[in-house]
């Protein structure tokens, strides 16, 4: 019998889209650990993030809470103070769970710890500043995680040059089997394992990178003319010049993208046979998600974007296997959000949720016991909250922009400018004929616009907690090594052999 508070391992990905999994249908990608969490539980097939951005989308995760409520909108804006100790992983700790981060976590500020007891970050393939840094530089080989081995494609297109030991999803799923084999504490566990893949550079190490061959993986959908009813993803497109990158380009650089994709499944193998071996299987809740999709040459676009609310954007995995409250090979066809997973963890756990938080658990629902569920799906970002980043450079392509979806529709809702999206997701899945400017569907067009400004109203809460004047504080002081905070243990900086990784957590 499974006990009563169970232990919860919860893995995310970095920029997987909904259909880059086996169990999705893709007929091409080898992923079978993840699909193994998919036959012995449940997969939702119609998931939606709070955001197409990583950082706002990773705080709607860890508050349970719409990004206009916890006030993160888009990359490198800091959660406030007061919502940094209402996450779900606060909420566990409180009730007696150890709370363990590793890998990508992308909080800001980075050091959180937003209720984390044990921080092991390596952050992102960029960042200087972590783990995995002094690991490779203890080896000798800082900075060939940025060199390519052969020639060079475009937009980041390369095979890695670190052997695959040393790759940084290596690393995060060695530290993490090393995590789980060392534990041996009674009360139950949260550990939140984040890869850095698939997000792009496209760059997966030998023998990865040559996987999939380029011609056999599904090609990139787009209509000729389809932009000239999106005005600011075809300036996106011009600026970055990805309408320059031809298929034989896309291709390999989907065919990447499936190499990494799978070089993560692997680690996720090691981390489901640990979990196995200890005898922790049917104790243990595993949920699998991502933090929001990439293009991949869809729409003749790369990487993500704060003007695009596709579902290769904004629509993910999520799988959650635990026999003892969700049944086994099921599919939920619900619209879900990333709200819900918090709820779903504390359902799970035995613990009442916070009165801030936004989500609904999951359980009921894949048990097929809820007969009244949310009938659309929201998203949003802010694109002035910074600038500098993920949209057009032009000043009146930069706006807040919002979507809602229901099963049959799509809409986008730019406010400021005399634009829009709507797309008939029966007829048109991939979204290719923006119905927006046509006379015939101006009706429906004002029926989602009004769907959506229902659930803006909805969306709100009460402010609760101190307000803080500006996040510029959070930013300015991201990147500093972390201040002490009783209770907590910090990975980085502290190993005595980085070499061998084995001053990594409780023996220091």
């Amino acid at each position: 019998m499974a006990q009563m508070r169970p232990n919860i391992l919860f893995i995310t990905t970095d920029e997987q889209r909904f259909d880059c999994l086996g169990c999705y249908g893709n007929p091409v990608i080898r992923t079978p650990h993840m699909d193994r969490i998919a036959r012995e539980g449940v997969r939702f097939a119609r998931g939606y993030v709070q955001n197409p951005m990583c950082m706002p989308s990773r705080m709607s995760l860890m508050t349970g809470r719409y990004c206009s409520e916890h006030g993160v909108n888009i990359n490198c804006v800091g959660l406030p103070e007061h919502e940094q100790s209402q996450t779900f992983i606060q909420v566990l700790k409180d009730s007696g769970y150890t709370t363990a981060a590793i890998g990508k976590m992308h909080m800001m500020p980075k050091w959180g710890p937003f209720g984390f007891t044990y921080l092991d970050l390596v952050e992102g393939k960029a960042d200087e500043n972590n783990q995995y840094i002094d690991y490779l530089k203890a080896k000798g080989l800082n900075g060939k995680q940025h060199e390519a081995k052969g020639e060079p494609g475009p937009f980041g297109t390369h095979t890695n040059s670190l052997p695959l030991e040393d790759t940084i999803d290596a690393f995060v799923g060695r530290r993490a089997t090393r995590w789980l084999k060392d534990w041996e504490e009674e009360q139950p566990f949260f550990l939140w394992v984040s890869f850095s893949n698939p997000h792009f550079p496209f760059d997966p190490p030998e023998p990865y990178d040559t996987m999939y061959d380029p011609g056999e993986v599904p090609a990139p959908v787009w209509r000729e003319d389809e932009m000239t009813t999106k005005p600011t993803q075809r300036q996106l497109q011009l600026e970055r010049g990805y309408d320059k990158a031809t298929e034989a380009d896309l291709r390999r650089m989907i065919a990447h993208t499936y190499g990494n994709i799978t070089l993560v499944d692997d680690q996720i193998g090691e981390i489901l046979k640990v979990v196995e071996e200890k005898g922790l299987l049917d104790s243990t809740m595993i949920a699998f998600t991502s933090d929001h999709g990439d293009h991949l040459g869809d729409h003749r676009l790369l990487h993500k974007s704060g003007v695009t609310f596709y579902d290769i954007s904004v629509r993910v995995p999520y799988l959650i296997r635990y026999p003892a409250r969700f049944p086994q090979d099921a599919v939920c066809e619900a619209l879900v959000e990333s709200i819900d997973l918090p709820a779903t963890f504390l359902d799970v756990a035995g613990v009442e949720a916070p009165r801030t938080m936004q989500g609904r658990s999951l359980v009921g629902l894949a048990e097929g016991k809820l007969t009244e569920w949310r009938e659309d799906a929201f998203s949003e970002i802010d694109l002035h909250m910074n600038p500098q980043m993920h949209g057009p450079h032009e000043p009146g392509s930069r706006d807040y922009v919002a979507m809602i979806c229901t099963r049959e529709w799509k809409y986008i809702h730019f406010p400021n400018l005399n634009i829009g999206e709507l797309y008939d997701l029966v007829a048109d899945p991939q979204e290719l004929i923006n119905l927006y400017y046509e006379p015939i569907y101006q009706k429906q067009v004002a029926e989602m616009r009004l769907r959506l400004l229902n659930r803006f109203m909805a969306n709100q809460r009460p402010f609760i907690g101190e307000q803080t004047d500006t996040f510029r504080e959070h930013y300015l002081t991201d990147h500093r090594p972390p201040r002490p905070i009783p209770g907590v243990t910090y990975a980085c900086g502290k190993s005595r052999n980085v070499t061998e990784e084995v001053g990594y957590g409780r023996d220091q």
